[in-house]
């Protein structure tokens, strides 16, 4: 089955993501809902714009085709549309709560917020002049604020990356009709995520470990800590080599670094240098743990907490500055 993912729809001001949790409100007294252009006219002219109105609705099945119309906040029956169980979590939290509840939402359950996250992290979609113009009064404007590749809307991401927890067990392809021009709806979200931290200044994405990994996106820092946790003792010492290992793995795929030790020595020992890694304690091992890192059999087993600033590429800036020696080599 082809899902066809309609125009990006969301709150008319970007500052007041609660006219989404105002619309809910007054929508979960009067269920069954009609479609989007009827509940806009009856129900909630005085709340939302017209466009704004669709964004709160999930998947139509009929009449064919299939048509996902934004976030799955109400849910299609034959009876017509309810309140599914993500409109129902927006509607208890408290104003000071909802923004971040809503941005967590957006990312696990937008079609349109997960594109535009994957895109701005490949570098396909940029802000030229940074995210500062998400502050502006006036919608951004696509092409000049929001830099989009060509034919980006032409081919869309597999189906189950962008629906995220929106689970649509039959849907094989998820393609739009939607123009670049459409995307200035985006504002709103972007506004948001950008907001509340999660989109830095240049327009990147800076999510938390759980939102990153439902993206595909899991930071250094999120991959490191989690291996950590799954090869960790039961005194909390990890094994260095084995976890230099999975973190390469884990940016890479299968395969191993050809000089395993050496990458070990120049991206965890940088890391500990510059503080990204705090070590609480060191442990010898066994000799099946390798050599220890710079060759120390002292410090085989560490105990560690990893920040959220370990990252690769600023170790491989380590690598040129030579602040570590590789074996055979000396600081000298």
């Amino acid at each position: 089955m082809n899902v066809i993912l309609a125009p990006p729809s969301f709150w008319p001001e970007p500052r007041d993501p609660g006219a989404w949790q105002r619309a809910l409100q007054l929508l979960a007294a009067l269920e069954p809902l009609p479609d989007p252009r009827p509940c806009w006219e009856r129900l909630l002219g005085n709340v939302l714009s017209r466009r704004s109105v669709s964004g709160m609705y999930g998947l139509r099945c009929a009449p064919e085709p299939t048509v996902l119309l934004g976030t799955g906040l109400l849910r299609h029956t034959p009876e017509g549309w309810l309140l599914d169980d993500a409109g129902k979590e927006l509607l208890d939290q408290s104003p000071s709560n909802f923004p971040l509840a809503l941005a967590s939402l957006l990312i696990r359950r937008s079609a349109w917020v997960r594109l535009a996250l994957l895109r701005l992290h490949a570098g396909s979609w940029w802000f030229p002049r940074g995210a500062g113009v998400l502050s502006a009064r006036r919608q951004i404007r696509v092409g000049e604020d929001l830099a989009v590749a060509e034919q980006s809307l032409a081919k869309l991401l597999e189906a189950k990356l962008l629906l995220g927890d929106f689970a649509v067990p039959l849907a094989k392809s998820i393609s739009t009709a939607a123009s670049p021009k459409s995307l200035s709806a985006l504002h709103a979200p972007l506004y948001l995520l950008h907001a509340v931290g999660w989109l830095d200044n240049k327009g990147r994405p800076k999510l938390p470990d759980e939102l990153a990994q439902s993206l595909g996106l899991e930071t250094p820092a999120a991959i490191l800590r989690r291996v950590s946790a799954e090869l960790a003792d039961s005194a909390g010492f990890v094994p260095l080599e084995k976890i230099a290992l999975r973190l390469w793995q884990g940016l890479n795929g299968k395969g191993r670094p050809l000089d395993l030790a050496g990458w070990l020595d120049q991206v965890i020992g940088g890391a500990i240098e510059l503080g990204s890694i705090e070590v609480h304690a060191w442990a010898p091992g066994q000799p099946r743990h390798g050599r220890g890192l710079f060759g120390d059999r002292e410090r085989k087993l560490a105990r560690w907490t990893v920040h959220d600033d370990f990252s690769i590429k600023s170790r491989e800036a380590l690598r040129s500055q030579k602040l570590y020696p590789r074996r055979g080599e000396s600081n000298e």
